[in-house]
Formats: C-alpha cells, structure tokens, sequence
C-alpha cells in the first residue's frame, strides 16, 4: 500500500452570484470546465491517468436530468470511467475527495478526479402534487433554497445565529469579521493571489459572450456600518444577508494520486494529504461541527493545531468560523485571536461565495495554494454541512 497521496491538479471557475455570470449556462458545462482545467493543469492531459471520479453535488434538480450526475460530468469530459455521485450537502466534495483517498489507501485505485459543482441559480420551482394532478385550487410551489432547511428542523440561518449566541459571540462581530472576509479578498484579488486557483472561462449570458475571470461576489467597499443595518432573516436573532454568504453557482476540481504514480508521470505535487476525518454532532450544531472535525482530524494524525501554519474554516455564515477558533482555542481570548489571525486569510465564502456542493474543495485549493506561496508547510481546511456534518482535511505542502 503506497503511504503517500497527492494532489497534482486543482482549479476552480470564478464562482458567480445568484442570477449573475454562470446563471444561464448549463451545471454540467461548469463542471466539465473545472474538472478539465484541474486534469490539464501542470501542462500535459492525465484524462488516460485517471481511474476513477468522485463528485459532490447537493442539488440535483439544478441539472436537466439530476440522476448520475457525475456520470455524466464524467462522460462528457471523455471520461469512461466508474463515477460516484454524493451528497453530504455542503461537505459532498470533501467527502468525494475522502472516498477517493479510501480507494488510494487501499490500493484499488492510484489515482482520481474529484469534482464539486452547483448551480443555486437553476434550481427549480418544484411541486410534489402536480403528477397525481390537482382538480381544483391554487398550485403551491417550494423552493428549495428558500429558506435552506430540513423538514422538522431550523433553517440552517437560525442554527448558525444560535450557535453565535450560545459560545457568545455578538452580531458586531459577526459583521466585522464578514466585512473583514471582503477586504482580505480585496486584498489577495489584487496580489493575484487567486490566479493559480482560477480557471476563467467563457461564459454566453442572454446575448452576450465573454471572458469571466473573477468572483463575482465580493463587495470590497461595503462596510461594516451598512452590514449592520440589514435586517436578520427567517427568524434568526443575528443572520443576515451581510454575514452570510449569497447563493452561488461554480465549480472545483481536483487530481489526486499516489506519489508514485505521480512521480512516474513527471508531475509535480502540488500537496500531500496527511489526513481526512468526518464528524457528527446533534443536528443543529452547524457552527461548531468545523471545530469538532478539525479536533478529530488532528487528532487522527497526530499533530495539534499549533503544528498547522493556516486555517481555512467555511463561511457557510460568519458565525462558523468564529464560533469554531473559540471552541479550538477553549474560549481564551489570546488564543483565539490568535487562531483568527491565521484562518481565511484570503477571505471566505461570504465573499468569494458558497456554491454548496463547491466549497469543500475551494477552500482546499486556496489554503494549499497560499501554503506554496508562503514556501510550505501544513494547514487544515474545515467545512460544515447541513444537520450537521463536517469534513477536515490536512493537507501539507
């Protein structure tokens, strides 16, 4: 059994706003672009190296047929090869990603594609009355992503203020950190730091063709003084459209592989996999359930978090990253700030955005990509998903 796994390719498009850029292109065109850009990234075509494809995706319905989805990702990149599709919400492509380092650790495969993608902007309309058909009265139509939630639960944005409220950590905060989440972007957008993550692509809206190569939804010249005036949603104490992330549409993909494998091929590793652990926690724990997995995850590979350089926590709301640093550094200040300081620190989601079934793997590439910039070392990435599960990776560079 090979004992050492890496990543040789990871790309993602830009990711678009609700209603924005990536709107009215097929889900399926997106994901192909990113998982062709992540096989071709050091130069040379690995689709004939690739043995297996995992994707995560939360909301089939986005596709115009949502079964097998991955299958067909899979095919239309040339790809005939067994392909697995999973939903673990938010978590789905870090879960894809942890199945796919199953099967290296076990020897059946040496080698992977891992894609996320979702398309919040095509999600449709639905009635689960209309196919027995309805004699008389109105038609009533759900939308899935409004609010986001599970029958019999809270919507997410009311767990997540909870879990604010409950570890005290106060709206302001909330606020200054989701502003602060632009700024960085701002930052790292105008250092380039973004460009190894990228793939822009072409994007056809209504009549127009063009080049899209940035996030479409940071707002770098808000401020935490306008953010502090919206209004909470959907019966949150602290929620709002300001320290959340919007509805988002993108895709991320990356190529792991045995070292050896790697190396017979000439490609360079852009980053080791030193871990991956999944957590659970009582289903309205969203907040902290990054700060349980990233325990665990350390845990799992005996190292502590003072061992790992960067954090990257995602920011399904503001209160997931701070809600979790203060739990890891057991509520003492210093420490705590001290976990921030090194956590996003090229922004998150509620700027860059939050495709759902996206995500795991862009904060992912983005942590292991400011690693190499920084000339190496280790971090761990964290991401919660709804009731409650996380994914945590430690990846080393």
């Amino acid at each position: 059994m090979a004992d050492t796994f890496v990543i040789v390719g990871a790309k993602r498009t830009p990711f678009g706003r609700y209603l924005g850029a990536l709107s009215e292109m097929e889900p399926l065109d997106v994901a192909v672009h990113a998982g062709r850009a992540a096989i071709t990234a050091q130069g040379k075509d690995l689709s004939s190296e690739i043995d297996q494809v995992f994707v995560g995706n939360c909301i089939p319905g986005s596709f115009e047929a949502g079964s097998v989805t991955g299958r067909q990702i899979s095919l239309k990149l040339g790809l005939d090869r067994f392909t697995i599709t999973l939903d673990t919400a938010c978590c789905s492509p870090l879960t894809a990603m942890r199945m796919a380092w199953w099967g290296l650790r076990l020897g059946e495969i040496s080698s992977a594609l891992i894609i996320g993608v979702e398309a919040m902007s095509r999600v449709p309309h639905t009635s689960r009355d209309l196919r027995a058909g309805v004699r008389i009265g109105e038609v009533k139509l759900k939308d899935f992503i409004y609010p986001i939630g599970y029958p019999g639960y809270n919507p997410v944005s009311v767990d997540a203020s909870d879990g604010a409220e409950k570890y005290g950590v106060p709206k302001r905060m909330l606020d200054t950190w989701s502003m602060g989440s632009h700024s960085k972007w701002a930052a790292a957008h105008a250092a380039g730091r973004f460009r190894d993550e990228l793939a822009p692509i072409v994007v056809q809206k209504k009549r127009d063709r063009f080049l899209m190569d940035t996030d479409e939804s940071p707002r770098p010249d808000g401020t935490v003084a306008v953010i502090e005036q919206l209004p909470t949603v959907f019966g949150a104490k602290t929620t709002t459209a300001g320290n959340a992330p919007g509805l988002n549409d993108g895709a991320a993909a990356v190529v792991v592989m045995t070292e050896k494998r790697a190396r017979d091929l000439g490609l360079e590793p852009l980053g080791t996999i030193v871990e991956m652990a999944g957590e659970t926690d009582m289903p309205f724990g969203i907040s902290w359930i990054p700060a349980l997995t990233i325990r665990k995850v350390l845990n799992r590979a005996h190292l502590d978090l003072d061992s790992m350089d960067l954090i990257e926590i995602n920011e399904a709301f503001a209160a997931m990253p701070l809600v979790s640093t203060k739990i890891l550094a057991d509520g003492e200040r210093d420490a705590w700030y001290g976990l921030l300081k090194k956590t996003n620190v090229n922004g998150g989601a509620i700027a860059i955005g939050h495709p759902v079934g996206a995500s795991g793997l862009r904060i992912m590439m983005t942590m292991m990509y400011e690693l190499r910039r920084r000339g190496g070392g280790r971090g761990v990435a964290a991401i919660c998903g709804g009731l409650t599960q996380g994914e945590a990776v430690i990846i080393q560079v």
